[in-house]
């Protein structure tokens, strides 16, 4: 099982493989604008192509990678 921390490039997951938080880390999401985005906590990241997603608790995918890409914030360290 990969980790967020494992994650340098989108090569760093085969495409469909997911990635999860480090144990008593929780991750939010800001926009590249640093607004925080109102989806939950992210629950994994997916490798989809040629682009990495934040998938959160309530079930939207936001990606994390490429043009209006979001930032994984950890919260809780």
């Amino acid at each position: 099982m990969k980790h967020f921390y494992d994650l340098r490039t989108v090569e760093d997951l085969e495409d469909g493989e997911t990635a999860t938080p480090e144990p008593d880390v929780r991750y939010e999401l800001r926009s590249i604008r640093n607004e925080m985005i109102d989806a939950g906590p992210v629950r994994d990241v997916i490798r989809r192509g040629d682009a990495l997603y934040a998938r959160t608790n309530d079930g939207e995918s936001f990606p994390v990678t490429g043009p209006d890409s979001h930032v994984l914030v950890p919260i809780g360290l």
